[in-house]
C-alpha cells in the first residue's frame, strides 16, 4: 500500500560522529542511508528558498550551522546532487556554544564565514535562526527586532544574498513574533510540527519533522508519509519542542540506527 506524502521539510541539527547527552545527532552513515532512501523513492532535495514541490522535492534543512554539516552533510548531499538551508546563529558563526553536552565537555564549534559562504555558493541557502539563540518569546520587543533585523543584516551582509528565511529558536513562536518576523523582511517561517494556532499565512510556513540519533528506518519514513507511524512522530516532535533541545528527553530514547 502507498501512503501519501504528507511532509516535505527535515530538520537535522548535527551530523556527526561524536556522541552527545541529547537525541539532535545524527551519523553520518545514518544520514546518508536517509538520502539515499528518499532518493530511490524518487525525491529530489531542495533548500527553501528555490523549492517547487512539482518537482517532488524533500526540503533539507538543518538548524544552528554547525561546523560538522559541512564536514559530513554536505558531502553526501553532493553525493546526491542536492542543496539545503542552514539556519545561522551569528553571534556563534565560527565559535563554540555552551548549550550542547557532550562528554568531557567538548563545546561545539558552529561554521566560520568562509565555510557559510563556501555552501551558498554550491547552492544551498543561509537563513536566520537569530543572533543569540535565545527564546524570542521571551524577549520585548526592542530586543526581537534586533534579533530579527540585525541577524539579517549580518548574514546579507557576509554571504552577499538577501536573506529571507527565519527559523525561531526552539521553534518558539506566538502570533505577535510572527507578525514581527514579517515586518523585519523575511517572507518564509520554518517551524515545527504540530501546526496548532497557525494564522492563514498561505505559503510562508515550511512545516518541517525533525530527524534524531534513534530513528529507525521505519520512523525515518515515517516523518514524510502518512503510514500509521506519522501521529507518533507529530506527538515526538511535540515532546522534544517542549523539551527546549531534547535533552530532557535522553533517558527515554536509546539509539537504534543499527536498523540501517
Amino acid at each position: 500500500m502507498a501512503f501519501p506524502v504528507y511532509n516535505r521539510g527535515l530538520v537535522y541539527h548535527k551530523v556527526s560522529e561524536d556522541y552527545e547527552w541529547g537525541v539532535t545527532t545524527t551519523t553520518p552513515k545514518q544520514f546518508r542511508a536517509q538520502m539515499l532512501e528518499l532518493q530511490r523513492l524518487g525525491f529530489s532535495f531542495s533548500n527553501i528558498k528555490d523549492h517547487d514541490f512539482s518537482q517532488n522535492q524533500i526540503l533539507v534543512t538543518f538548524d544552528d550551522g554547525y561546523t560538522c554539516i559541512n564536514e559530513y552533510a554536505a558531502p553526501i548531499l553532493d553525493e546526491v546532487g542536492g542543496v539545503a538551508t542552514v539556519f545561522a546563529i551569528t553571534d556563534y558563526v565560527g565559535k563554540k556554544n555552551s548549550w550542547d553536552y557532550f562528554p568531557e565537555s567538548k563545546q561545539v564549534s558552529h561554521m566560520n564565514w568562509a565555510e557559510l559562504r563556501s555552501l551558498h555558493e554550491k547552492g544551498w541557502e543561509i537563513g536566520s535562526h537569530g543572533k543569540t539563540h535565545r527564546r524570542l518569546i521571551a524577549m520585548d520587543s526592542k530586543k526581537i527586532k534586533d534579533e530579527l533585523v540585525n541577524s539579517k543584516k549580518h548574514l546579507e551582509d557576509q554571504i552577499g544574498s538577501e536573506v529571507t528565511t527565519f527559523c525561531p529558536p526552539f521553534n518558539a513562536w506566538n502570533s505577535d513574533l510572527l507578525d514581527q518576523i514579517e515586518q523585519a523582511g523575511y517572507t518564509q517561517i520554518a517551524i515545527s510540527y504540530p501546526l496548532n494556532g497557525l494564522p492563514n499565512w498561505a505559503g510562508r510556513f515550511v512545516p518541517r519533522l525533525g530527524v534524531y540519533l534513534h530513528d529507525s528506518k521505519p520512523l525515518f519514513l515515517a516523518k514524510i508519509f502518512a503510514n500509521p507511524l506519522a501521529p507518533l512522530e507529530v506527538l515526538q516532535q511535540q515532546l522534544i519542542n517542549i523539551a527546549g533541545d531534547g535533552k530532557i528527553l535522553e533517558s527515554w530514547l536509546k539509539p537504534v540506527a543499527s536498523s540501517y
